[in-house]
């Protein structure tokens, strides 16, 4: 922080000059978003973008008429010496509102709120009789409640050189055993740990806001009021539901099992459109029963939906929509399966192949495709699942997630092989059982 007041105090007629200059010959229907990319707020999930932020700005861009450049910065170091920038009209990151720097800031009215909440793994004792350490993340904003944390017996422990998703893997890991992480980070990440759970809130209830600039004063009043009034919108309270509930689709579900003489109920219509393209029946089952139990109508993380928990952008682009039959929904999800295996062509053996498939079906065929680039870049043989999946694993790590070759960014990759196993798994037992 005192880098960015030193900045502001060298600079200040200099910025002053360039955002004069800047808005003059940029055009009015173009906003320059620059977006610190956590995970609740920007993700690549099943190949698409999603994150309560970016469709916030998405939502924005739609009512305003407005086009939003976006950049994406994963460094909050870096987006923090942004802030003064005047090229952007929104920053989109996590101040607090108070202190030197925050005086030099325009913050629009908040969008959200979190606060700060405790990370373990899930057998791990809040034992107040011995001093834990208590990991907090490079950067972080919020104010703890110290007089808590005392009592619990919690001694901090800085971490300058991690984020919050890096502290994550080392918890999983059992590198760390607490750590501190922001309520919308921990309730959208925690489906892909299944080892860790949440703790007692640890500080107070923050507002999130975007970074203005300052010299945009009828935009700045623009987003101010549009935030207002979708803030009262249905569309908001399900943005809300989607990303920052506990009882949501994506934290938890509960299912029933099928019974013995069938695998699912929709063993008939799987064999006929599964025949059609080539893919084994026992294959698609295996996948279905991964993503939905064989449960109709869910909702789960970023909008997918239905049987095959298809992406919204992938139901359109294969024809169907909420309102589709169930033999509908299953026709389209193994097009969609077909289309992906149609990419993995040059890999000869089936079952290798089908690893890659369910991988790709999970977080996205560029998440893979990011893997077999650092497999080529490390000379490692990208058309075995052995070498890529330590890749996908090792794509959560930011030396491998910021390497010049990935496109496609963070990935909880442990979660996308422990899937990928699975789906092979109950495929072999499909087998054996019905052959």
């Amino acid at each position: 922080m005192v880098i960015l007041v030193a900045t502001y105090s060298r600079h200040q007629e200099t910025l002053q000059s360039e955002s004069n200059a800047f808005s003059m010959i940029r055009q009015s229907d173009t906003l320059e978003v620059l977006l610190s990319s956590h995970s609740s707020d920007f993700f690549i999930h099943k190949g698409t973008p999603i994150g309560f932020q970016y469709e916030l700005l998405k939502e924005f861009e739609k009512a305003s008429g407005k086009v939003i450049k976006l950049s994406i910065n994963r460094d909050s170091k870096k987006v923090l010496k942004e802030l003064l920038n005047p090229h952007y009209d929104i920053i989109s990151v996590d101040i607090r509102k108070s202190g030197i720097v925050s005086s030099f800031l325009t913050f629009s009215y908040p969008h959200s709120y979190t606060y700060p909440v405790i990370l373990s793994r899930k057998e791990q004792i809040y034992d107040s009789n011995r001093v834990k350490l208590l990991y907090i993340p490079n950067a972080y904003h919020h104010f703890l409640s110290m007089d808590l944390l005392r009592g619990l017996n919690f001694k901090i422990v800085d971490e300058e050189q991690y984020e919050e998703e890096e502290l994550i893997n080392q918890l999983q890991d059992q590198e760390i055993d607490y750590m501190i992480c922001d309520y919308q980070t921990a309730i959208t990440l925690l489906p892909f740990y299944d080892d860790l759970t949440m703790g007692p809130q640890i500080g107070p209830t923050h507002e999130r806001c975007w970074i203005l600039n300052g010299q945009n004063k009828e935009l700045n009043d623009e987003i101010n009021n549009w935030i207002i009034t979708f803030s009262k919108t249905k569309k908001y309270q399900i943005l809300l539901r989607r990303y920052f509930s506990p009882h949501s689709a994506i934290i938890k579900h509960h299912f029933s099992k099928s019974g013995n003489k069938t695998i699912s109920p929709y063993d008939h219509i799987i064999k006929k459109h599964a025949k059609k393209y080539g893919i084994d029946w026992q294959f698609v089952v295996a996948i279905m029963y991964q993503e939905s139990k064989f449960q109709s109508g869910l909702y789960g993380l970023g909008g997918s939906y239905g049987l095959m928990q298809m992406m919204p952008e992938t139901m359109e682009y294969f024809g169907i929509n909420e309102t589709s039959t169930e033999e509908e929904q299953i026709a389209a999800g193994i097009k969609y399966l077909y289309k992906i295996a149609r990419a993995f062509d040059n890999i000869t053996d089936k079952k290798e192949k089908y690893h890659f498939v369910a991988a790709s079906y999970n977080a996205g065929r560029g998440h893979i495709l990011d893997a077999q680039r650092l497999c080529e870049k490390n000379q490692q043989n990208s058309t075995q699942w052995k070498f890529v999946s330590k890749y996908l694993i090792l794509k959560s790590k930011k030396e491998y997630y910021s390497d010049p070759v990935v496109k496609s960014g963070f990935l909880p990759g442990k979660h996308t092989v422990k899937y990928a196993e699975e789906v092979m798994n109950r495929y072999d037992t499909y087998l054996k059982f019905h052959p």
